[in-house]
């Protein structure tokens, strides 16, 4: 993860993040479920999508992320908009000492979220009132375009995704019997033009030589749409939140002190 969240990328998130609908979608939901909650531990909080929406309510948010380059942006963000109820973290989960929060969030991290009963049992330890989690709530979802561009680029079709199910079901078998709320979203990545879309594209799927350049330019061209003076790479997606609330629950013993188990 760390690796993978390049500056370029960074930089591209962010500017998507700005056209993301997911923020007035989730962060009401979260605080209408953890109604009195003040502390907020966001788990891979990247370019801050929850954490400075959430710290714009008044909430204090621990943002953990290992991307130098999120990070950066995030710190950007908080230093321009003046907040000053956020903390940052530049660690991966389990390589910083991290205390109790009211509510500990974890938004489409995969790293975290996949199969990932160390991160569960963490999330539910460190929080005293509840956890939330948002996860990809559609296997087939063509996320990127990619069932189009893999045939088209790699000559192979771009194998299915595990979705939300998979942590509803683990958290069963560890006794944590989750609430789900679907919701949907746009994010639509922008750019200045189709180069740059190129450019994009080739990052994501690891593409370092220009011999695929004109496929995915044609194929590109057909699929983005210009807004004024800015091309949109126009995505709608699907998510569940996954949360529980812990009526009575204190964390485990000592979870302040220990280090979290990656």
């Amino acid at each position: 993860m760390q690796g993978f969240w390049n500056r370029l990328k960074a930089e591209w998130y962010s500017k998507g993040l700005k056209y993301s609908t997911l923020p007035r979608t989730a962060v009401p939901f979260i605080l209408s479920k953890a109604a009195g909650a003040r502390t907020f531990l966001d788990a891979g909080a990247g370019c801050g999508t929850l954490a400075i929406p959430l710290a714009k309510k008044g909430k204090k948010v621990t943002a953990l992320d290992p991307s130098r380059s999120m990070l950066a942006v995030l710190d950007g963000e908080i230093k321009k908009q003046g907040l000053k109820n956020i903390k940052t973290i530049l660690a991966a989960w389990g390589q910083a000492e991290v205390k109790p929060h009211d509510v500990v969030i974890c938004a489409n991290v995969p790293q975290l979220l996949k199969g990932n009963e160390p991160f569960l049992r963490d999330a539910d330890a460190l929080s005293k009132k509840a956890v939330f989690l948002i996860e990809g709530a559609d296997p087939n979802a063509d996320k990127f375009y990619y069932k189009d561009l893999y045939p088209l680029v790699f000559n192979k079709s771009f194998s299915q995704r595990t979705d939300y199910l998979e942590t509803v079901k683990l958290l069963h078998s560890m006794g944590i019997f989750a609430n789900v709320e679907i919701i949907e979203y746009d994010f639509d990545q922008p750019f200045a033009d189709v180069d740059e879309a190129v450019h994009f594209w080739k990052e994501h799927m690891g593409i370092v030589t220009e011999e695929h350049d004109a496929r995915l330019k044609g194929y590109l061209r057909k699929r983005l749409v210009k807004k004024g003076n800015v091309l949109f790479a126009p995505f709608h997606k699907k998510a569940a939140i996954i949360w529980w609330v812990k009526k009575g629950v204190e964390p485990l013993q000592g979870a302040a002190k220990r280090r979290i188990r990656k």
